[in-house]
């Protein structure tokens, strides 16, 4: 899976001094000068305040449902869900992408087509590729509030128009995941469910209204697979699971950047919890996220990862998988070649 994140970031200068202290991604743009391809002026920004509009130009909402071309959210229409192939007896997922993304790319573009061959969904798209676009990282968290607070509005007018808020989950991936978190700071209403595909760390401020955290949904799930370096570290919601360590994927080793591997390979484990021939399983262990290389396993039951996660539980799991999720050369051919490395 071939995905371009040129990562970040002259905007975090001020920062550099701390960030030499430590390693992770904000060094190694520095060391590596990645970070001097990084113009603000050439970045698209939005204020963060009550002169940004709601709806944004740039923030694009496109229901796909299987079989069916893809749908642009109007939202000035009240027939929008009537008048078109929203099927009322399906779940409802809402999907956002990271950094450098968008609704046709990759890595979403997996766990997109995931739940259509499932076909028990109405896939919400969200493209906020214009405010997310590389090598402007430091924008794209700048922009993480303006982009949750005009969904807000995209889902409180879904919500009126007959939407059922207690059948809808939000996914996000990277900076996606603290879009569905944030989002809820904007809502009169409870968000049901929230899936955080590894939540984004660089850059991203503490505190609960910038973040995804366990108060943001009646039932919020985070998956890591790239812990302390693209990924957030610890407990972040109701349940939290731990792959491989949490840290680095073992199919990701010796791949040109094995943390951007691993950090990307989560949406192909929700791709398959989704649409995979067997269920990922996952066993009661320490609350530490990545896990040292030995993960202290606890006793209890064990747990299934992704989208099926029962919604009454709590506490932290680790799952142990060698080969990658989701892909057709392992198991019974079910999956999408395009997590395969």
């Amino acid at each position: 899976m071939r995905v371009h994140y040129t990562v970040f970031l002259a905007a975090i200068l001020p920062l550099a001094q701390d960030a030499l202290a430590a390693k992770g991604p904000i060094q190694d743009a520095i060391n590596s000068g990645a970070a001097a391809e990084y113009d603000k002026n050439d970045c698209t920004w939005r204020r963060g305040n009550e002169r940004d509009l709601c709806p944004d130009p740039d923030v694009h909402v496109f229901l796909y449902t299987p079989g069916q071309p893809k749908r642009k959210l109007e939202i000035d229409q009240s027939d929008w869900l009537r008048n078109g192939p929203y099927e009322p007896r399906n779940e409802n997922v809402f999907v956002i992408h990271g950094y450098a993304g968008g609704d046709d790319t990759l890595p979403i573009a997996v766990l997109r087509d995931a739940y259509l061959r499932n076909g028990s969904y109405n896939v919400f798209m969200v493209d906020w590729s214009v405010l997310s676009s590389a090598p402007c990282y430091p924008a794209a968290v700048a922009n993480l509030r303006p982009v949750a607070k005009c969904l807000a509005g995209m889902l409180t007018t879904l919500r009126n128009l007959g939407l059922e808020i207690h059948r809808t989950t939000c996914v996000g991936h990277s900076l996606g995941a603290h879009i569905c978190g944030v989002m809820a700071n904007y809502l009169f209403f409870r968000l049901h469910r929230i899936v955080g595909l590894d939540p984004a760390r660089p850059l991203v401020r503490p505190g609960f209204v910038n973040r995804l955290d366990s108060g943001d949904a009646d039932f919020v799930e985070v998956i890591h697979t790239n812990a302390g370096y693209y990924g957030e570290m610890g407990r972040v919601g109701h349940v939290d699971f731990c792959v491989n360590g949490g840290k680095l994927q073992p199919f990701c080793e010796n791949r040109s950047n094995e943390q951007l591997c691993s950090h990307v390979w989560v949406v192909c484990y929700m791709a398959h919890s989704v649409d995979g021939d067997t269920n990922l399983m996952a066993e009661p262990c320490s609350r530490r996220c990545p896990a040292g290389p030995r993960i202290t396993q606890r006793s209890g039951n064990s747990l299934v990862m992704g989208h099926h996660t029962p919604g009454t539980v709590r506490g932290s799991f680790c799952l142990s998988s060698v080969n990658p999720p989701y892909c057709p050369r392992h198991g019974q051919g079910r999956g999408d070649e395009r997590c395969c490395v």
